[in-house]
């Protein structure tokens, strides 16, 4: 039988046909016109929304959007320069990495991607367990999504951790073309949908004589860069994106360029850097060094309005590092468990200080949504629950607290946050990102995440307790520094 096409379905059939960029209403009016049913404003809402998301688009120039395909087919014939390393020459394999960006299919895994040889032969992949610390290197600049999530966690040494990766035996073109230490493959795609690639043999002769090729486009690539990073949605779209908008914005032969290597030019830019943020992931940001970094590390002003229209809006008055799905989960947590202790729990999140309300009406609309939320979290939670589920939320809970703690004893010693490293910050941070992300989902009591996602924040769990240690070190034995 004929599965019905969606709306979404059929949203994603246009994106993929698009092949110029467009705007929301040429979208909107081609979406009515396939889909010949009225449809009701806020679906159409929604599909807007949806367009800002989509893995093929790019949003430019306010409303309108840049398919992803529209710059493949510009510069899909420009190659990619991928130069194995010592290490994987002794192994006689290859691992593709960050070298395929910003021709990394979105929705294929790198397990599925397909290279030829040059005499369009298959090349055999095979799986093979390495050190973290042997592989990490070659996903330096992949967006999270495409690294390897086959992981065996060492506990006590993170980096002696364990994975699982597909890499791509290159012995028979090894002999075949004489491949040897300082040569490299060109790259070609073939298929972007499919994930299909051809690689040739690139000699390190001809390396240095594309230096000076390499060298002009890389100083071209960043002085576009530079000038869309004026765009406030530019600079926080990831890495991939980023370089697939410049390139379109080249004007010249892709037919001539010479060999494209992402590694080579991040080690080329100046004024650019590849950095990473919770919310934009991987992406190119402004160098420390550059006369356009201005961004520093200093504690938000907050200035208490008295705002009662939800929690998350009362511990954004009060200054609470925490949110409405995080106290949610911790809810959960402490009505369900004997690991954690009610009184102690709002005495470390509030600070044991009524003061902390902006005012009586604060006061008493914290405490009826409270008592709305403890009424169905009991309701829920006569239904069954996982162990797994209820394990991991207690062991976020836990070092939600820890990083609470930290900051109450920050501020008992009178520390603020431009007075720390950098360095610690960023453990800050990124610590607490997990803990915004892995409660947000575990917060939804009748709807646990999948087996997939829960086997990631096992994982995850396992990865952040010696950094959170570490950092509990830091700031307790070592604050006298300051």
């Amino acid at each position: 039988m004929t599965q019905r096409l969606t709306l979404e379905a059929l949203a994603d059939n246009l994106i993929r046909e698009s092949r110029v960029p467009f705007n929301v209403d040429d979208f909107l009016t081609r979406i009515q016109a396939r889909w010949r049913r009225k449809i009701a404003p806020t679906t159409l809402n929604q599909l807007k929304q949806r367009l800002w998301d989509h893995d093929n688009l790019i949003g430019i120039h306010g409303q309108k959007f840049l398919p992803c395909q529209a710059v493949l087919d510009r510069i899909g014939q420009m190659p990619l320069a991928a130069h194995p390393g010592k290490y994987e020459l002794d192994r006689k394999i290859w691992i593709p990495g960050h070298q395929l960006v910003p021709f990394v299919p979105w929705d294929c895994p790198e397990e599925d991607l397909v290279f030829l040889d040059p005499q369009g032969l298959e090349i055999p992949k095979v799986k093979k367990t390495f050190f973290i610390e042997e592989v990490l290197p070659y996903y330096q600049y992949s967006d999270e999504r495409y690294f390897p999530d086959q992981i065996k966690v060492n506990q006590w040494a993170p980096g002696k951790s364990q994975v699982r990766l597909t890499v791509w035996d290159i012995s028979a073109l090894m002999s075949r073309c004489g491949l040897k230490f300082g040569d490299g493959f060109k790259v070609h795609l073939v298929d972007y949908t499919e994930g299909v690639f051809r690689l040739a043999h690139y000699t390190a002769s001809e390396c240095r004589q594309d230096r000076l090729r390499a060298r002009a486009l890389y100083v071209e690539l960043e002085q576009v860069l530079s000038g869309l990073m004026s765009d406030r949605n530019f600079a926080t779209i990831g890495l991939e994106k980023q370089l697939l908008q410049a390139f379109f914005s080249f004007k010249t032969d892709f037919g001539n360029l010479p060999p494209f290597a992402l590694p080579q030019f991040v080690e080329e830019v100046q004024k650019l850097a590849v950095v990473r943020s919770e919310n934009a992931g991987i992406h190119f940001g402004w160098s420390v060094d550059s006369e356009h970094y201005s961004t520093v590390w200093e504690s938000a002003p907050k200035t208490p309005q008295g705002r009662t229209g939800s929690l998350n809006e009362i511990f954004e008055d009060m200054g609470l590092a925490i949110t409405e799905n995080e106290f949610k989960a911790m809810m959960y947590a402490v009505m369900n468990s004997d690991d954690f202790d009610i009184e102690m729990v709002f005495a470390l999140l509030f600070g044991a200080k009524e003061d902390r309300f902006y005012d009586k009406k604060q006061h008493r609309a914290f405490y009826r949504y409270l008592r709305k939320l403890l009424t169905l979290i009991c309701e829920e939670l006569k239904g069954p629950e996982s162990r797994l589920v209820s394990q991991l939320r207690n062991q976020t809970v836990s070092l939600k607290l820890r990083l609470v703690e930290i900051l109450r004893y920050l501020e008992g010693q009178e520390v603020h946050l431009e007075d720390l490293p950098i360095d610690m910050l960023d453990q800050l941070a990124d610590l607490d990102g997990f803990c915004v992300d892995t409660l947000s989902l575990l917060s939804d009591h009748p709807n646990p995440p999948d087996i997939k996602t829960l086997r990631d924040l096992r994982l995850g769990l396992q990865m952040v307790g010696p950094p959170l240690e570490q950092l509990e070190e830091d700031v307790y034995d070592r604050l006298g520094f300051y």
